[in-house]
Order: structure tokens, then sequence, then C-alpha cells
């Protein structure tokens, strides 16, 4: 009579567990992980939904070499590379359809430095969401870094950045308002500042000189024609140029 009942209990229990997702249904290491939901919103909301994945890599090599793919999404893409090579580099994207985004063309190397990409649908010659190869011409030793991510906070005004090069790349968090910005350069090269939102659109070009520079720029967050004015969000700033350089964001309106 015992062995009977220990005998009913164990298919009892086994079929519990088949039943609610149990060992016999577990998932894999790899699986993802669903966020946690109260009983409330697993009511009104009966699917998860997931963050769409982030591209990071870090790659190195020495020499010529095609690397990929990688799947870029919507938003801001930005490339960290160091070259330690005297010849001429470059870092080109190139898409399914073989179209070609040139985004690094340093000559000659070495080269050091961050260059800052919208991708957004319908980016003619620019980035659209998609797979792509990563071409590099170079003869020495270099190292990259591509990084897409999800942002959704950023720094507030005021903020400074400084580098030489190609650089930028912090988040910045912009609320509707007047603002100013305030550059210097050093160098011969050209100098472009611009604003590239975090949502993936067309950035927005705040400074556009070449030379040596000192001055003041200002702009608006909010209002005018689509795609006149950033809109309030976060945002990555990315610099173009060839020589030393400060930038410093203010807002018109603090206290």
């Amino acid at each position: 009579m015992l062995k009977a009942l220990v005998r009913l209990a164990m298919m009892l229990s086994f079929t519990f567990l088949v039943a609610c997702g149990g060992a016999a249904n577990a998932p894999s290491p790899d699986a993802p992980v669903p966020p946690t939901a109260s009983p409330t919103e697993a009511t009104r909301r009966p699917t998860a939904t997931y963050v769409p994945r982030q591209l990071q890599a870090q790659l190195d090599g020495d020499g010529p070499d095609v690397l990929g793919p990688y799947e870029m999404g919507p938003g801001v893409i930005i490339a960290f590379v160091r070259y330690e090579g005297d010849a001429p580099f470059s870092l080109t994207f190139v898409d399914e359809d073989q179209g070609l985004v040139k985004s690094i063309d340093s000559r000659p190397g070495p080269y050091q430095g961050e260059r800052v990409h919208s991708v957004f649908e319908g980016n003619d010659g620019g980035l659209a969401p998609g797979n792509y190869m990563v071409n590099v011409v170079a003869t020495g030793p270099w190292r990259l870094r591509l990084f897409q991510e999800r942002a959704i906070q950023g720094q507030t005004p005021e903020i400074t950045l400084a580098g030489s090069g190609d650089g930028g790349g912090s988040w910045i968090l912009l609320d509707d308002g007047e603002y100013t910005m305030t550059t210097s350069h050093a160098g011969e090269s050209d100098f472009t500042v611009e604003l590239f939102d975090a949502k993936g659109v067309p950035p927005y070009q705040i400074v556009k000189i070449k030379g040596d520079h000192e001055g003041k720029f200002g702009f608006t967050v909010g209002g005018g024609a689509p795609g006149e004015n950033p809109q309030a969000g976060v945002y990555a700033m990315g610099v173009v140029s060839q020589g030393d350089w400060s930038v410093t964001i203010t807002s018109d309106d603090a206290p």
C-alpha cells in the first residue's frame, strides 16, 4: 500500500512539472530573460517586448582586412580607432548591395579618434539599418571598436568636451530651449560639430568652419519645421577635425 502511494505521488509531481514548464521545458542559459512584470502588467500586456540587440564589437589587426557582417539598428553608431602605421588608413562600411559609406580616411597615418554616424531608414549615402561588412585599409597595426547603444539618458548642460582630431561621442540630454555652443579650434583643417539624435535621424550641424577659430553659436531645441531644429532628447556630439579643439554647451535658460 505504501509503495503504491509513493508511486502515485511521483507521477503527480512529474505531471505538475511538465504542465508548468519545469525541468522538461527549462530555457537554455543563452536564452533572453524577459523583464519581470507585475500580475496587472502581465494581464494587460500578455507578450513581452525586447530591446533590439546592441552592437558592440572590438577588433584588431595588422594590415588590410574585411570583417563582419555586423548588424546595425536605427540610432547612432560610434567607431573608435587607433592606428599606428605611417601610411594612409581608411575604414569603410559596405552594405549588402555593395554600397559604400566611408567613415575614416586618414592621409597619412597614424590615426586615433572617434567618428559618429546616424543610422536611419532612407539615409541616402549614409548608414541605414541592416548588415554591413567593415573594410579596413592599413599597413600597420590597428584597433577598432564599434559601439551602438540605445541611450536613454545623458549629461545636462553645462558640458565641456575637448580633444585633438576626430572625437566627441558623449551623450547629452537637451530639453526644449535656447542654447549656446562656445568653440575653439587650432589648425588649418575643417572643423565641424554635429548633434546626433539617439533615435536615429539626420544629424544637426551646429558649427562648420576652417582653420583657427574661437566663437559662439546659438541653437534652438524644439519647435520649427520638421528637421529644422533638434527636438528634446538625448544626443551624441560628433567633432571632425585634425587639430586641437574644445566645445562647451550652455543653456541660455539656466538661472
